[in-house]
């Protein structure tokens, strides 16, 4: 079980009640506190030492938008989540930290995961990986890291300084671990960092698709995952701009 106080701030009463019965899996039913408003929000965050904020973004007084930055601002380094009966707004949530995007209903697997993610940030290590290289372990941020893949039933990690190491772990372990800080599996044999891409199209004989990375890495996108990476692109807020082909 999750151990703090964790404040959930929704207008709407009946939707809150389904957000807070989706809480109690993981959290204490005594540790759960409410705010309808804003501005009762900001009254229990004064007054009480909260270490996690569910946030509904469409509220009539001040949107979850203005009140994560008014956490940003009052109470820095707070954790907040967005919550959301509208995928869309994932687009605008882009120019906010939050640790994660909920829609409701709450799912409550959904929910533990969002949990998990808390918990890694809070460790004194968090945002880094530790990689075992022969007797020893090197941490690293995943943000030097270009692309994990599988080569001759060798599962490498490919640091973006030319660094390489050798994983014991398949390549569906490390998807498991690396989907919470932004990687996709666009491949059978790759797992990439979506915020590198910088072009994804069709490959040079148009049969099979590729991703272009930062540092000129290209690598290939299965044909099935080719829809969901453009998905993925969406809830991380990438805007999709209609544009002319070419002649």
């Amino acid at each position: 079980m999750y151990d703090g106080l964790v404040l959930l701030v929704d207008d709407q009463p009946l939707a809150a009640e389904d957000s807070i019965a989706a809480l109690k899996h993981y959290v204490p039913g005594d540790q759960i506190l409410y705010a309808q408003t804003a501005a009762a929000a900001m009254e229990i965050l004064e007054g009480r030492p909260v270490s996690l904020v569910f946030l509904d973004i469409e509220m009539p007084d001040m949107s979850g938008f203005s009140l994560a930055a008014y956490l940003e601002e009052k109470h820095k380094g707070l954790p907040y989540v967005f919550l959301t009966g509208h995928a869309d707004f994932a687009a605008e949530s882009y120019d906010y930290e939050p640790v994660d995007f909920l829609t409701k209903p709450v799912d409550t697997a959904r929910l533990g995961r969002t949990f998990e993610r808390v918990e890694r940030k809070a460790l004194p290590s968090a945002g880094k990986v530790a990689v075992r290289s022969g007797q020893d372990y090197v941490l690293v941020e995943p943000g030097e890291i270009s692309y994990i893949c599988k080569e001759k039933r060798k599962i490498r990690i490919r640091l973006k300084d030319g660094r390489e190491f050798q994983s014991a772990m398949s390549l569906d372990e490390l998807e498991q671990i690396f989907s919470d800080y932004g990687f996709f599996r666009c491949h059978q044999s790759f797992l990439i960092p979506v915020g590198d891409i910088r072009q994804v199209g069709a490959s040079m004989f148009g049969q099979t698709y590729e991703a272009a990375l930062e540092g000129d890495v290209v690598v290939p996108v299965s044909r099935s995952k080719y829809a969901v990476l453009k998905e993925e692109l969406k809830f991380l807020g990438v805007p999709f701009v209609k544009g002319v082909t070419s002649k």
